[in-house]
């Protein structure tokens, strides 16, 4: 498997938020066992968990297959040269959408700390404890409202396990039907929650990327970012969006 470990539990991706690192080995509770991943020339793994590990990082995308549908430009080129073995991630559904909540307005380094104190045995919250329990203490600001009422909305039958025999547009509006979920945090969940890899969320560093790069600078709709996104990458839009947001961000900043 091809595959850049540290930079694909670090870039912005749900692990990023419930992982630990230490040196490059992350760790987890996982159904109350302790997995461990790290890559030593090869991907390793806590014993048990091959078939967790290789469904978190998705095992059966072939890179080159993709990088050779995704290389149009000399700025994705430049991009994927860079960050070549960074992966999409699949991560559970219920856990990124709580992770792209609290990433509303919001930086890596905060969005990790609410996450973090969210979470108690390896796990976050479920909708119920969300829902049921006084979230003050995790400090979500207006990010506690949305996180709860979607809480409420899962529990009231919003179901988010049919998501998978969805379209992509009606899994999009599907996700934004739920308090406080917009275009970007719904591509998100999409993309690392469902493995949608046309899903293309627009973020800032997207937006700013996109629009310098593909538009000659002059302000764009995240509508018209988006077409455009589909129209060059297609099924793979995702896995673009990630390495030009990678690009973008350099990795150098804690903002998202």
């Amino acid at each position: 498997m091809l595959l850049d470990l540290r930079l694909t539990m670090k870039s912005g991706q749900t692990p990023e938020f419930v992982w630990d690192d230490s040196d490059g080995r992350f760790s987890r509770l996982v159904g109350g066992r302790l997995c461990e991943l790290w890559h030593d020339g090869e991907l390793r793994f806590t014993d048990g968990f091959m078939d967790y590990a290789n469904e978190l990082l998705r095992e059966d995308d072939d890179l080159e297959k993709i990088y050779k549908k995704i290389n149009t430009d000399d700025v994705m080129d430049e991009a994927i040269k860079k960050y070549r073995g960074l992966r999409i991630t699949k991560s559970e559904p219920w856990e990124t959408t709580l992770a792209f909540v609290c990433s509303i307005n919001n930086n890596i380094k905060r969005i990790r700390k609410n996450v973090q104190s969210l979470m108690a045995g390896g796990r976050v919250m479920t909708p119920e404890e969300i829902l049921n329990t006084d979230i003050n203490f995790a400090r979500l600001g207006f990010r506690q409202k949305f996180l709860k009422k979607t809480a409420e909305m899962i529990i009231g039958g919003h179901s988010m396990s049919e998501i998978n025999k969805m379209k992509y547009e009606e899994a999009v509006g599907h996700l934004t039907k739920l308090h406080g979920i917009g275009n970007k945090v719904a591509n998100c969940i999409l993309l690392f929650g469902y493995g949608f890899l046309e899903s293309f969320p627009t973020d800032t560093w997207i937006r700013k990327t996109m629009t310098e790069n593909y538009f000659g600078g002059k302000k764009t709709s995240d509508a018209k970012i988006t077409d455009f996104a589909f129209d060059r990458w297609g099924k793979y839009a995702g896995y673009a969006n990630q390495y030009l947001f990678c690009h973008a961000r350099q990795l150098k900043t804690d903002a998202i």
